[in-house]
């Protein structure tokens, strides 16, 4: 938590902390749509969803919209989404008719949209459809982790609403992925990544034995369920990008 706040401090440092004049803002908030295809041809309404499992669309009118109040969601040298939301709207273009509604993502579900949008355009600046295979496993493997902590917790909240801004999440790991050197390491990965499960395993056993909202003939089931989810993680942890970015994400988010 302490790294992401620093880098919302430096992120805002740097992209905001010299207001510009309202022409060369105009100028910055045009250059963002005129980088993105939503803008012109094709169909009034676009599918947003990054996997094909969802759909989420945006009229192109809407998309404009928020692109000025929020040209953040497209820039060019992306942060992660919780740092992007945090600044969301900060840099918009003030001129903009104030009967328009400035900030559509201050509610939960709001954010659940904001993070699909963070999502839509930072994939593609991955190259679209490129990453797909490692999207997907991406998304398969934080929501197995999203569903082990929320089954402990016995549900709430945070974890529905974690479902679709795992999107943004899986989205910038493949941003920080894509043609890194430091994922390809030479080395077996087995050892490191049987530690990492077998932790995993070891915190399901530990919070089920001290959770006492849980009747205890229902804990062995319980167990049995979230263990069969540690072996399907272990089938999609294939490698040391899917081990270091799932570590990531599991201890940043529970």
């Amino acid at each position: 938590m302490r790294y992401l706040l620093t880098l919302f401090i430096l992120s805002l440092m740097l992209g905001c902390s010299q207001r510009t004049p309202k022409s060369q803002t105009n100028q910055n908030v045009s250059q963002h749509h005129k980088e993105d295809s939503i803008l012109v041809g094709g169909a009034d309404t676009i599918d947003i969803s990054t996997i094909k499992t969802d759909t989420f669309k945006y009229s192109k009118a809407d998309l404009r919209t928020i692109l000025r109040h929020n040209p953040e969601l497209n820039d060019s040298m992306p942060v992660h989404p919780d740092i992007t939301y945090g600044k969301r709207g900060i840099c918009g273009d003030s001129t903009i008719d104030k009967s328009d509604p400035v900030d559509i993502f201050s509610s939960e579900i709001g954010q659940d949209d904001y993070y699909l949008l963070y999502a839509y355009f930072l994939k593609k600046r991955n190259g679209g459809e490129k990453y797909q295979k490692e999207r997907e496993t991406l998304i398969k493997i934080y929501r197995d982790i999203n569903f082990i902590f929320g089954r402990l917790a016995q549900g709430g909240t945070y974890f529905g609403h974690q479902d679709n801004r795992i999107l943004g999440e899986a989205e910038y790991s493949i941003y920080r992925g894509k043609d890194n050197d430091y994922y390809d390491k030479s080395y077996d990965i087995t050892k490191q990544k049987m530690l990492y499960l077998n932790a995993l395993k070891q915190q399901i056993t530990d919070e089920l034995s001290s959770n006492f909202d849980f009747p205890d003939k229902e804990k062995p089931k319980v167990k049995k369920e979230l263990f069969e989810t540690v072996k399907e993680l272990d089938g999609l942890i294939t490698d040391y990008f899917y081990l270091e970015s799932t570590r990531t994400f599991q201890y940043s988010s529970y």
